[in-house]
Parts: C-alpha cells; sequence; structure tokens
C-alpha cells in the first residue's frame, strides 16, 4: 500500500515523539554539541527532527518559497524548546509534533521572541501571521495565548482568563480594540489586566475577568483601581434598568461598590453604607436619582449627592439619613401650615434662634417616647452652639433652614433672600448636617414673593398648623405647661403642624415647650395620633 509523503510524516512524528520505535521523546534543546551528536545518533530522534524539517520546508514552499514574505533561509534548521526552527530573512517557521508548521514574521516576533518563544508561556503557534477580522491589524495564535499588532498599537500578548473575555467582547473588532500592554500584575493588588485601545480588562482569582472602559474607567482610575477602595470589577459595564445610564459593580467594602454614569450626571462612585442605602430604596431609580458627587467626608461623617438628595452617614450614632432636596409642585408657592394627608399624624417642629436652654430635654423626650422631631436652625444660633446640630441629627431627627440672621424676610430684597438661606445652609452643612428643602420664615412674615424666593432657593416654606405660643413664657405666673397642650390639642388634626421653640423665654428663663412636651405627646397618642418629620410633606 502506497502512502502519501504527509501520511509518513504524520506516522514517523507520532512514533518519534511518543517515544516509538524504541527511542524517547524529543527532549529541550541540548546543551552541548557532543549531547546534540548523541541525541541526533538516536533512531527516532532522527525520524523527529527529519519529519520536523520536512514539515517546515513543505509549509515554507506553501508559502510561497524564497519569494514569499519570508525570503530566503537563514542557516539550518535548530532543534527548540520541544519542536524544531528554521530562521529566514523575514521570519522564522516553528514546528511541534503537536501544533505543526506555523510562521511567526515582524513585530509579532519580535515580541514573541522578547517573551521567551516557544520555550515562554506562549509555547508554539497555531497560526502563521493572520489579518484581523474586522480590524486593521495581524495576529498570531499560540498554545499559551495570542499576540495582535496594528500600526498604532504596535505588539502586545492577551492570554488567559484576560482572553476569553476578550473575545467574548469581540477582540480588536470589539469596542475595546487593539491591546497597549501585554497582561501585566496590576500595581498594589493580587491581579493581572491588559490595557486597551477602548478601556481595560482586569482579572483576580476571586472576582475573574472584567472589562471597565470609558468615563467610568477615568473614574476607577481616579480613585486608585483594584488598589483602590472600590478593588476589581466583578462585572462588566451594563446598561441600567431604565435605560439611562451605565454602570460596573465592584469587589470592594464586602464586594458592595458600584460607579454609576449617566449623560446627565457623569460617572461617580457609591459604596459602603451609603450604597446599601441607595440600593433599598430602589438605585438609580428611587427619588434620589442617579449619585452627582462621589463619597466625601463631612464634620464626623460621610455623605454622596444625587440629582434629588444625598445620603449622609453619621459616623458617632452610625444613622444614615436621606435628603430629599426636590420640590414637589403641590409646594411651590405656598407656606405649608399642614401636611396634605388623612392619616391621624402630626409633625413637631422646634425653631432655634436664641439659645438652646431647652434642646437636651426636648431631646431626651423625644428619645424616651421613640419621636421624631424636625428641627429649624439658623445659621447664627449653629454658629452660637456649634456641637448642638450634631445632637440633633445623631438622634435620628430632621434639620431645617431658618435663616442666617432672623430677618424679617419682607424687608429684604431678593438678593439679600438668597444670601439669608445659602448662608444657613452652608452653615449647616459644615456642622454636618442638611436643612434642605426645608424654610421656615423668621416671625413667620412672607408674601407672594418671599415664598417665590424661597422656592428659587430650592426650598419648600413650611409654617404652622399650630403656635403653642411656649416662647411667650409664664406671662407672670399666668401660665405653665398645660397652656401649651391645651394648644396643641385644640387644633389636633390629621397633618397638623406643631410649633415649638428650643429656647428659654428671655424674661423669666422659662421653656414651656420642654416641659409640656411629654404631656403633648401622650394626649395626641391617646387621641390615636402617630408622629412623622416633615418628610412625610414630600410625598
Amino acid at each position: 500500500m502506497r502512502r502519501s509523503r504527509s501520511a509518513v510524516l504524520g506516522i514517523a512524528l507520532a512514533l518519534a515523539f511518543s517515544g516509538g520505535l524504541g527511542g524517547t521523546a524529543l527532549g529541550p534543546p541540548a546543551s552541548s554539541a557532543s549531547a546534540v551528536a548523541a541525541q541526533h545518533s538516536d533512531p527516532a530522534s532522527m525520524v523527529a527532527v527529519q519529519a520536523g524539517d520536512d514539515a517546515i520546508v513543505q509549509h515554507y514552499e506553501q508559502l510561497g518559497g524564497s519569494a514569499s514574505f519570508l525570503g530566503t533561509p537563514v542557516g539550518s534548521a535548530y532543534d527548540i524548546a520541544g519542536g524544531r526552527a528554521q530562521d529566514y530573512t523575514g521570519g522564522t517557521i516553528y514546528f511541534s509534533a503537536g501544533t505543526g508548521a506555523h510562521e511567526v514574521h515582524g513585530a509579532i516576533r519580535g515580541r514573541y521572541l522578547e517573551l521567551g518563544g516557544p520555550a515562554g508561556f506562549l509555547g508554539f503557534p497555531l497560526t502563521d501571521e493572520t489579518a484581523t477580522p474586522g480590524a486593521a491589524g495581524r495576529y498570531n495564535n499560540f498554545t499559551g495565548g495570542a499576540i495582535y499588532f496594528s500600526t498604532g498599537t504596535g505588539a502586545h500578548e492577551v492570554h488567559g482568563a484576560i482572553r476569553g473575555r476578550y473575545l467574548e467582547l469581540g477582540g480588536p473588532a470589539g469596542f475595546l480594540g487593539f491591546p497597549l500592554t501585554d497582561e501585566t500584575a496590576t500595581p498594589g493588588a493580587a491581579g493581572r489586566y491588559n490595557n486597551f485601545t477602548g478601556g481595560a480588562i482586569y482579572f483576580s482569582t476571586g472576582t475573574g475577568a472584567h472589562e471597565v472602559h470609558g468615563a467610568i474607567r477615568g473614574r476607577y482610575l481616579e480613585l486608585g483601581g483594584p488598589a483602590g477602595v472600590l478593588g476589581f470589577p466583578v462585572s462588566d459595564e451594563t446598561g441600567t434598568p431604565d435605560g439611562i445610564g451605565r454602570y460596573n459593580h465592584f469587589s470592594g467594602t464586602n464586594m458592595a461598590s458600584s460607579i454609576y454614569w449617566s449623560p446627565a450626571t457623569g460617572a461617580h462612585e457609591v459604596y459602603g453604607a451609603i450604597r446599601a442605602q441607595w440600593v433599598a430604596l430602589g438605585w438609580e431609580r428611587s427619588r434620589l436619582g442617579y449619585p452627582t458627587s462621589g463619597e466625601y467626608g463631612i464634620k464626623d461623617g460621610r455623605r454622596s449627592d444625587f440629582q434629588h438628595g444625598s445620603i449622609l452617614v453619621h459616623t458617632a450614632s452610625g444613622r444614615i439619613e436621606v435628603i430629599y432636596t426636590s420640590v414637589p409642585p403641590a409646594l411651590l408657592g405656598v407656606d405649608l401650615e399642614r401636611i396634605p394627608t388623612t392619616q391621624k399624624v402630626v409633625a413637631l417642629t422646634f425653631d432655634a434662634g436664641a439659645n438652646d436652654a431647652g434642646l437636651r430635654s426636648i431631646l431626651a423626650t423625644l428619645a424616651a417616647n421613640g419621636v421624631p422631631g424636625t428641627f429649624f436652625l439658623t445659621g447664627d444660633w449653629v454658629n452660637q452652639f456649634p456641637s448642638d446640630p450634631a445632637l440633633i441629627y445623631n438622634a435620628g431627627h430632621r434639620i431645617g433652614n431658618h435663616s442666617m440672621t432672623h430677618p424679617d424676610f419682607t424687608t429684604l430684597t431678593s438678593a439679600q433672600i438668597a444670601a439669608e438661606i445659602s448662608s444657613a445652609q452652608r452653615t449647616i452643612e459644615a456642622a454636618g448636617g442638611d436643612p434642605r428643602p426645608f424654610f421656615r420664615f423668621p416671625f413667620g412674615a412672607r408674601d407672594s414673593r418671599t415664598i417665590a424666593d424661597v422656592n428659587a432657593a430650592g426650598y419648600a416654606a413650611v409654617r404652622w398648623t399650630v403656635d403653642t405660643l411656649g416662647w411667650q413664657g409664664t406671662m407672670n405666673g399666668t401660665r405653665g405647661p398645660g397652656f401649651v397642650v391645651q394648644r396643641v390639642m385644640a387644633s389636633a388634626q390629621p397633618g397638623q403642624i406643631v410649633l415649638m421653640h428650643l429656647g428659654s423665654n428671655p424674661d423669666d428663663g422659662s421653656t414651656l415647650d420642654a416641659a409640656a412636651l411629654p404631656e403633648v405627646i401622650s394626649q395626641l397618642r391617646a387621641a390615636g395620633y402617630g408622629f412623622v418629620t416633615l418628610d412625610a410633606a414630600l410625598g
């Protein structure tokens, strides 16, 4: 039976490289001339060498021989890393029994040799150099990876899990484009990465390989990349369910960190307790919307801002506070006198402008009864009692804006009103809280113009259903706490807003509101009322 030349080559190679014909498989290159001579004197080795050389010659001829890009041979074929190789003026053909004969040339060959050639992690070539489908470049596949080349990027290798993900995403023809680096260890973190013209793929054993690109990658690198607070990506960039934005999730802070992007907000990170609260509210589809800032430090805490509010973490108490800053249309142009509801709920509110004589008693009563309150603070009061705001928000209460200096707003220009509001807001924020979006007019003095100015500053104006008049004091001993209780109960109704004060009367030093508060709470509860902050007015 006659066999073809290629069939004979295949039988010979199979026998020789498997130790057939009484010999052993071809080993590493000999370390000396005598070792090479001894190896070549073995019949199996001689067959393997001849078969490999014949395969190289056959492939050379298939490529066009000396008329091809490879040119003419340089020297003779030689042993290399479990196979054979032949150099030419334009490249090299490599051969092994498992891969066959394939050429490598140009910049790809240069990078291949720098990485160790067949003895390196890439091993022997599986293909000739080939045009990349859908992209202006070239590549060779190897047993351990691939090298890609384009005129704009040069030649770089991609291998392992990163290469697997790269190919799933379209390789050079995908949005990532050609590699800009070889696979490299991530500085300061136990992982690997490749940079590409359109992004990067990061890998760690705990997270696998995932891509990060565009504005999200820019923010990721600003935060330190894998070595930063976010850690390694655990997702590729993905579209948000609302169809507007994009996100990547990361491994930082117990597999719970993200960067979110939208056209209107840009790319910002969310992580830790703030992210957990945002997730609980419904992600970007919640009332807060997309993040507009990264997490940053505030006095005794941390904060992230969103399109329609903020989330604050108060370190001392561990309290997480959600601030909504958008004003519902129903609250524009009005000075709210009651929460619009049919439910039997009451909002207890406390104005601070004079002193804090009743504050600690009020806070103790609210805590003992599990009742929340809303506190309207002036900027001057915060400056006078700088530690008091923390007592209020760490106890779980809400803070509102009561102006900077407590003037009559009807006597001010619109510019002066804006300055009063913004100065107070900055002062309260510096103390670690946020008063938005609730504002109360000093003395209750307002008109349509001043209400419009308050709304323009991003605030809803909040008046009251009943003023206890506790701030007037005992009126020469004719009033006591019972007077306050009677006024509150006489006007009790669903959505009632009760106005009380933190300070003492300047004449008699009394704090009637603080003294009456326990009975106010008791009688309202007996009448079937519950308690809310003014956030209930936002719907």
